[in-house]
């Protein structure tokens, strides 16, 4: 009798924790999800799209690449990182003037009101979008450490750089999945698209070699602009987090706590 109890029990406890995983890895996003953003390939449905992508490039920037590489001469890959940099220069440029008029020009920062879920006017929508194609630069981005693992680069693999490679396209995920239309988006892309744009300047000139980098002098700074852009982030939700009404308060929490973990690497 009491075997039987515990057979059941321990059976109810199983599919329970089953149903638990389920539910918060994928039927929540469901539920929860704003409606604008359905459409779209990367937030549609749960996050299996945006994991897969990251783990398989977690795997091979730490595992497989390196591994591939060991016995391998590193790749003359110059004329692919220009080609690349300067896209991405032009890129996070584009996206930093979009940022600019996402927040009019500054003057949506002290807006702490959550954003409503039934505005389908056209800018709204023009914005989400915007805001979705911005996300997908996030995964662009993975590209710089692929180059790394193949020129054998590994010292450039920090753990910093591989924490903010990894975890800033789920946060993007998540924030597009729940409140597309947020300000801090905004906020955050304003300040990473500066730093990027002079950072990928700064890997599309070195991408000439040893006879470029006397003019290359500013490099230092760009680290500097990172540790800047990261408590400036840092202030500015914190700040919120007292004045804003209707937020998720993880939204805000998940990002204070990412950036400031990035912040204390960046200085040690």
């Amino acid at each position: 009798m009491n075997a039987s109890i515990e057979s059941v029990n321990s059976k109810d406890i199983h599919e329970l924790s089953v149903n638990s995983v389920k539910y918060y890895l994928y039927d929540y996003w469901l539920k929860e999800c704003d409606p604008r953003t359905r459409m779209h390939f990367i937030s549609r449905g749960g996050p299996e799209r945006c994991l897969a992508i990251m783990l398989l490039w977690l795997l091979f920037v730490t595992r497989i690449g390196p591994n591939m590489m060991r016995n391998r001469k590193p790749m003359d890959l110059r004329s692919t990182m220009f080609v690349y940099n300067t896209f991405m220069v032009l890129l996070n440029a584009y996206f930093f003037v979009l940022s600019l008029q996402w927040l009019n020009y500054g003057q949506k920062l002290l807006e702490f009101e959550f954003p409503a879920r039934d505005d389908y006017s056209r800018e709204t929508l023009n914005q989400i979008d915007e805001h979705v194609m911005y996300c997908y630069t996030k995964y662009l981005d993975l590209f710089d450490t692929i180059f790394f693992v193949l020129r054998k680069k590994n010292t450039h693999i920090s753990f910093l750089h591989v924490y903010h490679h990894f975890v800033v396209p789920l946060l993007a995920w998540v924030v597009l999945k729940i409140a597309p239309t947020v300000i801090p988006i905004g906020v955050f892309a304003l300040l990473n698209t500066f730093v990027h744009t002079f950072m990928y300047s700064y890997y599309a000139l070195s991408a000439f070699g040893p006879k470029m980098h006397k003019y290359l002098w500013w490099k230092r700074y760009i680290t500097i602009a990172q540790i800047i852009q990261f408590a400036i982030f840092i202030t500015y939700g914190i700040f919120s987090i007292f004045l804003s009404n209707g937020y998720p308060s993880g939204l805000y929490w998940s990002e204070i706590i990412c950036k400031a973990i990035e912040r204390h690497d960046s200085q040690n």
